[in-house]
Formats: structure tokens, C-alpha cells, sequence
């Protein structure tokens, strides 16, 4: 698979992900993938947490998302959106990178 395909792949996904069904509003789903503030406080917060160090998400992060009205299943579909948009993020850094023969 060229790098080409991958990309024409990867954008597929980010679109199912974020265009196709589920139970989190796709308006919801697209602001976790671009970090854009339509989220409510806690589950902002925990965007960010998974963009910057999801390693370090806690029970607390979640359990204050989900007082905000979010169930298990918008939760996940808000952490797949926004690992996905991190890492549509960093892939394009990468590529411009190559670009410009960095």
C-alpha cells in the first residue's frame, strides 16, 4: 500500500468516524477531532487530556464527562473521534515536514 493509499484509507476512517452514525451528535464528534469548543466543560477537558496524554486519563476525567450527560457509548465514540483528529493532526505535521525536506 502506497503512502498515497494509506492517506486515501486513514481519511475514510476519520470521515465513518466522524460523518457516519452513532450515538454522539457527528457535530460533537467532529469538534473532539478538531478540538473545537462545542463540548461541555468536563468532556473539553478530557479532549484535551486524550490529545496531550491519554495515558494519563482517569476515572475522574470520564465520571465528570459523563455528569455531563455523555453514556459509555457517546464516551467512546468522543475518544475515537479525538485520537482520531490528534492523529490526522500529527500525520499532517509529519507530511509537511517531509515536504519541505525537513
Amino acid at each position: 500500500m502506497t503512502r498515497t493509499e494509506r492517506r486515501a484509507f486513514f481519511d475514510r476512517v476519520f470521515a465513518d468516524v466522524c460523518e457516519g452514525p452513532g450515538r454522539l451528535p457527528a457535530n460533537l464528534r467532529k469538534a473532539a477531532a478538531t478540538g473545537a469548543a462545542l463540548l461541555g466543560a468536563a468532556a473539553q477537558a478530557l479532549t484535551l487530556r486524550i490529545r496531550e496524554a491519554a495515558h494519563l486519563v482517569t476515572d475522574a476525567d470520564v465520571e465528570a464527562a459523563r455528569a455531563e450527560g455523555l453514556d459509555d457509548d457517546q464516551l467512546y465514540e468522543l475518544a475515537v473521534a479525538t485520537s482520531l483528529g490528534e492523529s490526522r493532526r500529527r500525520l499532517d505535521a509529519v507530511a509537511r515536514a517531509l515536504k519541505e525536506g525537513r
